[in-house]
C-alpha cells in the first residue's frame, strides 16, 4: 500500500506528464477494441451473408467436379438426388436441403448478350437461402413453369423489367447449344454485385430439361442447425454417405466455395494485426518516453529513498507500479470513448460504399457493423496493462540502479 500511495502521489504530482501517458493509452485502447469490433463485424457479416446467399453451410458434389468447377460441368452429376435428400433429412444438424442445376447461361436482351452463371432451384431453396427475401419486384418461381429471376445489376445492364421477355442459350449436357426463353417475373438484389450481376435463377425442372440433365442434379446444398459449426456437419454428411456407399460424391463445407472471401478476410487480418501492431509499439515508445523523463526528473529523490534505506527491487517496484496506475487509469477513461464508438458503430455501422468497387468480393452490403464481445474488451484492457508494463520495465531498471552519491549530487 505505501508503494501505491507514492506511485499515485508521483503521477499526481506531474500532472501534464501522467495526462500525456493516459491519453495515449486512452487513445490506443479504443482503437484497439474498436478495431477488434470492426473485423469480428466484417467476418461476421460477411460468411452469414455467403451463407445466406449462396452456398448455405455445407454441399455435396460428384468426386472431381471441384477440379473444374469454373467451367459449370454438366458432366459430374448426382444421380437421384431425392433420394439422397430424404435420407439426409434424418442427419443430426441438417435443417434444410435443396438440389440445385447450375450451369453457363448467355442472356440477351435480343440485343446485348451477357454471360452469367443460371442456377436451378427448387421451392426448396427459400429454406436454404435467402433468394425468396431478396427479391425487391415481382415474385418467386412457380414449380415446373417457366420463367426468370434476374439480378438488380443485370436487369439495370440490359434494360430489363418484370414480364419482358429473356433469351438464353447453353451447351447441354451433349455439347449441344441450345436456346430458350422465359419472362422475368422477379427482380433480386442481395446487395452483392457478384450475384446481382452475374446470376439468374431457374426452375430446377425447366433447368434439367431445357440441360438434358433428367432428374441429376450438379449439387445439394444442406442449411444446418448451427451456421457457425459447418466443419461438422460437413463430417457428418461425409460420414453419412460412407454409410450409404455414395462414395461417388464429396461432402465440403462452405468456405470451400468461398475461397475468395476467406483468402481476403484473412489478407485483411494479417494486414490489421500489424496496424494493432504498431499502434501497440507507439504506446510502449510514449509510456517508456514519460517514464524515462520521470526518471531524469527524480534523481534526487531516487537518491533520497536509496539514501534512507530503500532497496533497489523496492524502487523497481514502485516505477513499475507508477506505470501500471497510468495503464489502469488509461483504461478506466477509455470506457466513455469506447461505448460511444461501440454504440455508433454496432448500432448505426460505418457507411463503405463509397470506399469500396463494386466487384469487391465482401458481401456485406453498403454498411458495416461492429459485433463485440467481452473477449475483445479484456482484450484491449490486458494490452493497455501490458503496454504500460512494458514500457516502465527499462526506466525502473535504470532508476533502481542509479549510484546513490550521483544521484543526490544531480542538479537537473
Amino acid at each position: 500500500m505505501e508503494t501505491i500511495r507514492i506511485a499515485a502521489r508521483s503521477i499526481v504530482r506531474n500532472r501534464r506528464r501522467s495526462m500525456l501517458t493516459i491519453l495515449s493509452i486512452v487513445i490506443g485502447t479504443t482503437v484497439l477494441m474498436n478495431m477488434q469490433g470492426l473485423l469480428r463485424g466484417l467476418t461476421s457479416v460477411s460468411y452469414s451473408h455467403m451463407m445466406d446467399i449462396d452456398t448455405a453451410q455445407a454441399q455435396i458434389e460428384v468426386r472431381g467436379y471441384r477440379a473444374d468447377a469454373r467451367r459449370l460441368p454438366l458432366d459430374f452429376t448426382i444421380r437421384e438426388p431425392e433420394k439422397l435428400i430424404d435420407a439426409l433429412h434424418h442427419e443430426a444438424g441438417v435443417a434444410a436441403i435443396s438440389a440445385r442445376v447450375d450451369a453457363s447461361f448467355e442472356v440477351t436482351n435480343g440485343e446485348r448478350g451477357i454471360r452469367v452463371m443460371a442456377r436451378g432451384i427448387s421451392a426448396a431453396e427459400a429454406d436454404v437461402t435467402s433468394v425468396r427475401r431478396a427479391l425487391v419486384q415481382g415474385s418467386f418461381l412457380e414449380p415446373g413453369q417457366p420463367g426468370l429471376l434476374i439480378g438488380s445489376g443485370l436487369a439495370q445492364k440490359l434494360g430489363l423489367k418484370i414480364g419482358d421477355p429473356v433469351f438464353y442459350t447453353a451447351l447441354d449436357k451433349k455439347s449441344a447449344r441450345n436456346l430458350g426463353a422465359a419472362k422475368i417475373v422477379g427482380i433480386f438484389s442481395f446487395g452483392y454485385p457478384l450475384m446481382d450481376d452475374m446470376t439468374v435463377y431457374i426452375d430446377i425442372d425447366q433447368a434439367r430439361t431445357f440441360l438434358g440433365l433428367g432428374d441429376e442434379a450438379t449439387r445439394l446444398v444442406i442449411r444446418g442447425d448451427n451456421p457457425w459449426d459447418s466443419a461438422r456437419l460437413a463430417r457428418t454428411i461425409s460420414a453419412s454417405l460412407a454409410r450409404s456407399g455414395r462414395v461417388d460424391l464429396v461432402a465440403y463445407e462452405w468456405k470451400t466455395f468461398a475461397e475468395i472471401l476467406v483468402s481476403t478476410i484473412e489478407t485483411r487480418l494479417v494486414l490489421l494485426g500489424a496496424v494493432l501492431s504498431a499502434l501497440y509499439a507507439l504506446i510502449i515508445a510514449g509510456i517508456f518516453n514519460s517514464m524515462a523523463m520521470n526518471v531524469q526528473e527524480r534523481y534526487r529523490e531516487i537518491g533520497t529513498l536509496r539514501a534512507i534505506g530503500m532497496r533497489r527491487r523496492k524502487l523497481e517496484k514502485l516505477f513499475l507500479v507508477e506505470g501500471l496506475l497510468l495503464g489502469l487509469a488509461g483504461c478506466i477513461v477509455a470506457a466513455l470513448p469506447s461505448t460511444v464508438f461501440g454504440l455508433l458503430l454496432g448500432g448505426i455501422g460505418l457507411d463503405v460504399s463509397w470506399l469500396l468497387p463494386r466487384d469487391v468480393p465482401i458481401p456485406f452490403g453498403s454498411r458495416l457493423y461492429a459485433v463485440y464481445s467481452v473477449a475483445d474488451a479484456l482484450k484491449a484492457i490486458a494490452a493497455a496493462m501490458g503496454a504500460a508494463l512494458v514500457g516502465s520495465l527499462v526506466p525502473s531498471f535504470r532508476a533502481a540502479r542509479l549510484p546513490i552519491v550521483d544521484a543526490l549530487g544531480n542538479t537537473r
